[in-house]
């Protein structure tokens, strides 16, 4: 069956058809009544315009023809159905939400400490730590990470060492974020007491998870932080201000190891002060060294014994030396790094033949 309505030459057969069918009944006595005068009517070529519209718009040939010949065959447009037109409507624009104010929440854990100096040991107001970006409603330790060079080198597994302040907990909120000031226990030291890792590399605030940095079995130390700030703003103070005194001269029996030593006395410190002392030769060193290390106490005062090693090795006097000489350095780790501006503190010493 024909889905499709006639069109062209066919749709105009089609017409014809109708028309000539229409005038043949229209001819056929038994079928017209007897003529009675009336006014004639106007032909209205409303109506066929109206049936062509329809058959051109419908979906089947069957139901254009019977439409068609409806229209045709009642010979005027009075009374033609009128097909409603259906209306489209537009579709009503929803309001568009208005948008958001509220700050975007960092996905990237940032913490920062601001640009404040320190100088040893006094924290001032605090150290401040802002961390953003974290889990939220999660608990954080903090603490000072201060790092010394490593003393297997700089090609260790790991070329630092840290010292650790105790650690102090803080919750971010329902963004991750959270602020904390604290006064950590402990003041980074440039050197340790193991007098041989150099000066500070730097003092950081690490974040760590739990209850503070965790041990690490692979590697030497701690395992690293979930984050680390940058270097903390620390002014060390100058080695001139602190008073030593010690004795001009010693013989050489007493530096060696269990004996009197030589007493070097310090004043002017910080408390707890580390203090290293060394006996250092001019020129090209050809004898055996000897020092001490000690710790200042609350006032500031410390005494350190220099002494040297075992009778097998002794020091050599001034004497054997010549001209090349003996002298003391010092200094103590809260002190500014020795530069050729500011070197360590010395006193001239004699040993032998006093």
């Amino acid at each position: 069956m024909r889905t499709e309505p006639p069109t062209g030459d066919e749709f105009e057969r089609l017409l014809g058809r109708i028309s000539q069918n229409v005038l043949q009944n229209a001819e056929d006595p038994a079928v017209l009544p007897q003529a009675v005068s009336v006014p004639r009517r106007r032909f209205r070529w409303g109506a066929v315009v109206v049936a062509v519209l329809i058959v051109l718009g419908l979906g089947t040939a069957g139901g254009a023809v019977a439409l068609s010949l409806g229209f045709l065959g009642s010979g005027s447009g009075d009374g033609a159905p009128v097909v409603p037109v259906p209306t489209t409507s537009s579709p009503t624009p929803e309001p568009t939400a208005a948008p958001t104010t509220a700050p975007p929440v960092p996905v990237t854990p940032t913490l920062t400490v601001g640009d404040s100096v320190f100088s040893p040991g006094d924290w001032g107001a605090g150290v401040t730590a802002n961390l953003s970006g974290f889990a939220p409603n999660t608990e954080y330790a903090l603490s000072i990470d201060s790092r010394y060079r490593g003393e297997s080198g700089p090609d260790a597994a790991r070329p630092y060492f840290s010292v650790f302040s105790s650690p102090v907990t803080v919750a971010t909120d329902p963004n991750g974020a959270a602020s904390l000031t604290w006064t950590p226990d402990v003041f980074p030291q440039n050197f340790t007491e193991s007098g041989e890792s150099g000066y500070l590399l730097g003092s950081y605030v690490r974040v760590d998870a739990g209850d503070g940095p965790p041990f690490d079995d692979s590697v030497p130390g701690f395992a690293d932080p979930l984050l680390l700030s940058e270097p903390l703003g620390i002014e060390f103070l100058p080695i001139a201000s602190v008073t030593v005194t010690a004795p001009s001269c010693i013989e050489p029996e007493q530096l060696v190891s269990g004996e009197a030593g030589l007493p070097v006395s310090f004043s002017g410190l910080q408390p707890g002060e580390v203090v290293f002392v060394s006996g250092r030769q001019t020129g090209r060193p050809t004898s055996f060294s000897f020092g001490g290390l000690g710790r200042a106490d609350g006032q500031g005062n410390a005494t350190i014994v220099v002494s040297g090693n075992t009778a097998m090795y002794p020091v050599s006097r001034s004497a054997d030396i010549a001209p090349d000489s003996w002298h003391l350095e010092w200094s103590a780790s809260y002190r500014q790094t020795p530069t050729e501006e500011a070197p360590v503190g010395t006193l001239p010493l004699t040993v032998g033949g006093c």
